[in-house]
């Protein structure tokens, strides 16, 4: 047996462990240190002053998931992601015998390891592999990885066409393109720092909200085009978006500029978010185009964090030239430790020309014991109230438009709730919603949720044939079932698709099956377990502390029902309506 330890030491820091080829475990850092986004290694400005540190706590998950000791992994594979002090920094920081067996992907790396998670999780034998993120591997001559073209075939991963920016931002990625915009639409997460990030935009671009608020905005042809295609290269420099915003908020900004609270309701601010939506759509269609034509390839998969953009994924997939599309449900930094674990197993230690990594679940965490569970509910006793239960019960407190906090299995590694640490509610109710954003999980209320279909009935629901599993496609509802869906109908018609295959998720693919034959609708609402500015919840003490203090109705974890004796449904709750 072979165990080969992958990390990744850049922004969302994670850790993977592969056994003969294998992912046995994978886990992101902020997920354990309940820190959202857990700072790691970025190579722009102000990100280089973070604490420098491996995904400690998450090496430790993988290594108890997978049973063995840090001196038994044969092989530890890092990426870059400044410069090549990857080895010494793991060396420094873990403690292990042969130091030999720490190694780093070759330079430049870190567009090379989003394709191995890309490729080898990839149920294609050949593929073009395109990575579009903010930031890759940065060079000593002062440039970065921008946009990176590769093919796979077998196990091996060629490099076909590759972009470059400087690190003076006279020229820039897609991703920082798009990270501008959402820094100056107020979006972001803040590290508790009033100066940090590339743009001085005081933290973290969710670049999620933009790419959500976007539908409410109007196409802008008026303001002409921000982004220069020449050949595989996509253009746009910092000082040119600072003029582009500088002229745009003179025009048409004023009522943006007046207000403190709520700055995306203006039309401006939607308008803003529609026109970088659209810009970066058609960069993904041109690029996906360019792919074909130098590559010739009828399949495609997709990595880095500009592919959670899960609008412009479905248009490369529906307009684009390529008959099949992967994206990997960690498609950002985080599933960077899978790819490393699995480069290392093909490329560095050839492990076997077979590739045995397919990606047909993203629930790589480790599961918990029922033992574990019911310490963990001992600590609410008098609190809360627990009984073993049935799915069925499960489904019919949905039915009643009951919110339920889901924790079934191992979880999901990557942005999206996947059914396995996920908030349910009933898509039928109109209501819906407003109370999850309003006054469960307090966010902005133009956000979206997500439906999770039945595999077999997704295109009775949606137009949209084929998987989409992990939430990265957003189809349109049809047209006759859109009354029927109004939780999880955006205000264009759309609506971010999970599908749900009994073979791959049987207790939630149940679930689903029991509320649709309660209600009709084989679909549930799914949201990610946290509250807003946290991480997906882990534990079975991270789930209960947040469903205790959150309005959230019911906690099904692991067979166990939880509720809250002597609770009243908040005035505005859906049951109540």
């Amino acid at each position: 047996m072979t165990y080969i330890l992958g990390v990744n030491l850049s922004h969302d820091r994670s850790a993977a462990i592969v056994k003969d080829g294998v992912v046995l475990a994978a886990v992101e850092e902020e997920r354990l240190d309940r820190i959202k986004h857990s700072e790691g290694f970025l190579i722009q400005g102000h990100f280089e002053r973070l604490t420098k540190l491996i995904p400690i706590k998450s090496i430790a998950y993988c290594l108890d998931a997978a049973g063995i000791g840090v001196d038994e992994v044969d092989l530890i594979v890092g990426n870059r992601p400044l410069g090549d002090r990857t080895v010494p920094r793991i060396l420094r920081d873990l403690p292990l015998k042969d130091k030999s067996k720490v190694r780093a992907f070759p330079f430049p790396s870190h567009h090379l390891a989003h394709a191995a998670t890309a490729f080898y999780t990839s149920p294609f034998e050949s593929a073009a592999v395109l990575i579009v993120d903010q930031a890759g591997s940065r060079s000593a001559e002062g440039m970065v990885e921008k946009h990176t073209l590769f093919t796979g075939d077998g196990v091996e991963i060629t490099r076909v066409a590759s972009t470059e920016y400087p690190v003076d931002y006279s020229d820039m990625s897609l991703g920082l393109f798009y990270d501008f915009f959402t820094a100056k639409l107020g979006f972001t997460t803040r590290y508790g720092t009033p100066d940090f990030g590339v743009f001085e935009c005081g933290g973290y671009p969710e670049a999620g909200k933009t790419m959500g608020l976007a539908p409410y905005g109007e196409p802008r042809p008026d303001w002409g085009r921000w982004l220069t295609f020449d050949g595989f290269d996509i253009t746009v420099s910092q000082e040119g978006l600072e003029q582009i915003w500088k002229n745009i908020l003179a025009d048409e900004g004023a009522e943006f500029e007046s207000l403190t609270e709520r700055r995306w309701d203006c039309r401006f601010a939607k308008d803003v978010a529609r026109k970088v939506q659209d810009e970066l759509e058609e960069a993904m269609l041109h690029l996906a185009g360019e792919a074909h034509r130098r590559t010739g390839a009828t399949r495609l998969c997709l990595g880095g964090g500009v592919m959670l953009n899960s609008v412009a994924n479905h248009r490369v997939l529906a307009e684009g030239p390529f008959e099949e599309v992967f994206i990997p449900a960690p498609a950002g930094d985080s599933g960077v430790a899978i790819g490393a674990a699995l480069y290392g197993w093909h490329q560095i230690l050839e492990g076997g020309k077979e590739r045995r990594g397919e990606m047909t679940t993203a629930a790589y965490g480790r599961r918990y014991s029922e033992e574990r569970v019911l310490e963990a509910l001992q600590e609410y006793e008098g609190v809360l109230e627990w009984r073993k239960a049935p799915i069925a019960d499960v489904a019919g407190l949905l039915a009643e438009h009951r919110i339920v906090a889901w924790v079934d299995g191992g979880s999901e590694m990557g942005p999206r709730a996947l059914g396995h640490r996920s908030i349910l509610a009933d898509p039928r109710h109109p209501q819906v919603r407003d109370y999850l954003n309003n006054t469960v999980k307090h966010r902005e209320p133009f956000r979206p949720y997500a439906p999770s279909v039945l595999a077999e009935a997704v295109e009775d629901w949606f137009d949209f044939r084929g998987e989409s599993p992990f939430m990265l496609l957003v189809p349109s509802v049809r047209e006759d079932r859109r009354k029927d869906l109004p939780a999880i109908t955006h205000v264009d018609g759309t609506a971010r698709v999970q599908t749900v295959a009994a073979g791959r998720d049987p207790r939630y693919h149940e679930l689903i099956s029991r509320f649709g034959e309660l209600t009709g609708v084989p679909i549930v609402l799914n949201t990610s377990f946290n509250d807003n500015g946290e991480p997906i919840v882990e534990t079975p003490e991270d789930a209960l502390r947040t469903f205790a203090r959150t309005e959230i109705d019911h906690l099904y974890i692991e067979g166990y029902l939880v509720g809250k004796p002597g609770r009243e449904l908040p005035a505005d709750h859906p049951a109540r309506a």
